[in-house]
């Protein structure tokens, strides 16, 4: 399912809940662990009579808050909460579940990759997204513009690349270039596009068609999207996927905890082009 569908999704749920004696948990927070976990939920709604109201619009804050006022009974984070976040609502004891990773790559197409580019610093991302930089050879490339395919802002992607780009998501200048719905799309378009640049999950990158660049986080430094420098911290575009929920997890929520970090939830977290737990733990223990 695409966000659009998924956020189409939300608003049904939301507004014409099942009175079917099926439990209901409800949900919300962070896009990015929202959309396997709603996945998960068309199964286990099947299989264990259980019902979910995932709502997933305001992102991690909303989500911690909204469980922290006791109005869902688990929320989706995009990232490891802090102390803030825990003195904002003491008399909840939040608990974290991770369930995955996000590693986004800026893909290019083959044409860009075989001209020798490799990475990118954010001043020259910042230039490509703000449509100042329009030409490849602006950043050490050929003499071919810029194509470049963007998730819709707000969503996916683009919420990690820009926290990189700018500090702060608000602060980020709306995105006026060509919008891709889905990961599937937007590599494709690399395949076909000459000169193309798109974000995309490190997973569903294959080295041959589209290729992944790596981030200079500082002069004369680049850094490769690898799960080992996810783990530790110092690839940017990174971010855990985490299901926080009050004490420790019971009834429906416990259900739902169990099937993502088991074997089908994890195959579902694989699928959609993030690193599974599996993945997470090999390249800590490589540490």
């Amino acid at each position: 399912m695409n966000r659009v569908a998924l956020l189409l999704t939300i608003v049904v749920l939301t507004c014409f809940s099942r009175v079917s004696g099926q439990e209901v948990v409800r949900a919300c927070g962070a896009v990015s662990v929202a959309l396997p976990v709603n996945e998960a939920a068309k199964i286990l709604r099947n299989e264990r009579n259980l019902d979910m109201v995932i709502g997933a619009v305001g992102g991690t804050m909303i989500g911690l808050e909204s469980l922290g006022n006791r109005d869902v009974s688990m929320a989706f984070s995009s990232r490891a909460l802090t102390p803030i976040d825990r003195a904002a609502f003491p008399e909840i004891t939040f608990t974290e579940i991770p369930i995955g990773a996000q590693l986004v790559a800026m893909a290019v197409s083959r044409d860009i990759w075989e001209a020798g580019v490799r990475s990118l610093s954010k001043e020259q991302a910042r230039g490509i997204y703000e449509g100042k930089i329009t030409n490849w050879k602006e950043v050490g490339g050929p003499d071919s513009k810029i194509n470049v395919f963007m998730s819709a802002p707000g969503r996916g992607q683009w919420e990690i690349f820009v926290q990189w780009l700018y500090g702060e998501i608000r602060k980020a200048p709306v995105w006026q270039g060509t919008m891709v719905k889905e990961n599937s799309e937007a590599r494709n378009m690399l395949e076909f596009t000459r000169g193309s640049l798109a974000l995309m999950p490190v997973g569903l990158v294959d080295n041959r068609n589209t290729f992944p660049l790596n981030c200079e986080v500082k002069a004369q430094h680049a850094v490769a999207p690898s799960v080992a420098n996810a783990v530790n911290e110092t690839y940017p575009l990174s971010r855990p996927l985490i299901l926080v929920v009050n004490d420790k997890p019971i009834g429906g929520v416990k259900i739902i905890v169990d099937f993502m970090v088991g074997e089908r939830g994890q195959e579902i977290v694989k699928q959609m082009g993030y690193l599974t737990l599996a993945e997470l733990e090999a390249a800590q223990k490589e540490r």
